[in-house]
């Protein structure tokens, strides 16, 4: 079922509702019964991340789900959703996340978006003992040991390489591999873009460098220009992005104006798509950018192939993209964990579950391992270069190894 802005999928009659009242259900956990799991969300389906909330979800996990059900679901279940929107807003995240949990009885909540509205919902995810899995923002929850039953760690599984990686990953190949020197960064002026600054100072300060020049910018700012004079000023040898794809578009618009071409511009965390290079309005040329996920039109991978199939099957036309791909990935870890636990279907044996898995391959990105002391879905990527508005490979899959850049092959 597509959505396009209401925020419901997949109906769920009202004897089930009733039962999850009080969140407890005839299988004896919140969200599961003899024949359904109820899973959701809260995301954003208006405001400045609306693409990529719509993509990960009418066109992820809920073309995932679909597919999954139209099989017999798992174990003898189908995947029932429920999402609301809170547009990237903190506050209508947490009263989205108690209405999932206490009216809704959510089983889990998945794939919800952003840094701010995620944070704000962990301590209460935490004090419900509610999975809060593969949410797709990449700050690292600080303090937050997967040990650590009682800030709810134990049951927080992240989903792609955390921004203070993708930073060090990034610089390490700007500085080992291109020799560049003179670094700066225009960053969000929020935790999401703090948390891309503040490592970058630390990991060029370990290479004898300087950040050597950073403006912030507010996500509603609708110029960019004064940050594109300061920076250009600085005459940088490249300039990493910290924006979300409205305000990059801006920022390469505003570049492109004043004839800034001398220095590299760097792409980051849900910038190295398509969608940000198109909302640039084709001045996006020669732009750099860490990418975790293959080529979601191009790639002849397996698991990219499949997906292509099954997206064509239910939404004929739409064209693939990173965030629908990152929606469809995350229901297919989340679909596989199930499968494993079994009938005996409850958080504590779903999080057993996911913590034994080991090398699961997606055929879409490096195999998938989780222990009782790691949650991390993810810890590299690639560099890729828009080329015919089209981000494309330049290096092969980046790591860091005990504080080393690693490097192996990429695959189509």
């Amino acid at each position: 079922m597509k959505l396009k802005g209401k925020i419901i999928a997949f109906f769920v009659p009202l004897l089930l509702v009733g039962l999850f009242l009080g969140g407890v259900s005839r299988a004896g956990e919140a969200g599961v019964t003899d024949d359904s799991i109820l899973v959701g969300c809260s995301n954003s389906f208006s405001g400045p991340l609306v693409f990529p909330g719509t993509e990960l979800v009418n066109y992820g996990l809920e073309i995932y789900f679909k597919h999954i059900n139209d099989q017999g679901g798992i174990n003898g279940r189908k995947i029932k959703t429920q999402y609301y929107d809170d547009a990237y807003s903190p506050q209508k995240a947490v009263a989205n996340t108690i209405r999932l949990v206490e009216q809704d009885g959510v089983f889990a909540i998945l794939a919800s978006q952003g840094t701010s509205p995620v944070f704000a919902t962990v301590k209460y995810l935490g004090e419900q003992k509610v999975p809060l899995l593969f949410p797709f923002q990449g700050v690292p929850f600080e303090g937050v040991a997967a040990t650590d039953t009682a800030l709810g760690g134990k049951y927080i599984f992240t989903a792609f390489t955390s921004y203070p990686m993708q930073t060090e990953i990034v610089l390490k190949w700007l500085v080992q591999k291109k020799k560049f020197k003179r670094i700066g960064m225009i960053y969000q002026d929020d935790k999401y873009g703090y948390s891309f600054r503040d490592p970058g100072k630390k990991f060029l300060g370990e290479m004898g460098l300087e950040l050597t020049a950073a403006e912030p910018i507010s996500r509603k700012a609708i110029d960019a220009s004064a940050q594109v004079a300061k920076l250009k000023a600085a005459n940088l040898d490249a300039c990493l992005l910290v924006l979300t794809p409205g305000p990059g578009g801006m920022f390469l618009k505003d570049a492109h104006k004043v004839g800034w071409k001398e220095t590299k511009l760097i792409s980051s965390g849900p910038l190295t798509d398509e969608k940000f290079i198109i909302l640039a309005g084709g001045v996006g040329e020669g732009v750099w950018g860490l990418s975790l996920w293959p080529d979601p039109v191009n790639s002849k991978i397996p698991g990219v192939v499949e997906y292509r199939e099954i997206l064509e099957k239910y939404a004929p036309g739409h064209v693939p993209n990173r965030f629908s791909l990152y929606g469809w990935f995350y229901a297919k870890l989340f679909s596989e964990a199930v499968r494993r636990t079994g009938k005996d279907l409850t958080r504590e044996n779903l999080v057993k579950t996911l913590e034994g898995m080991k090398n699961w391959k997606s055929d879409i990105i490096s195999p998938v391992s989780f222990s009782p002391t790691d949650h991390k879905t993810q810890e590299d990527g690639f560099m890729a270069e828009v080329e015919g508005g089209v981000f494309k490979p330049i290096s092969g899959w980046l790591s860091i190894k005990d504080g080393k850049l690693k490097e192996r092959r990429y695959k189509e």
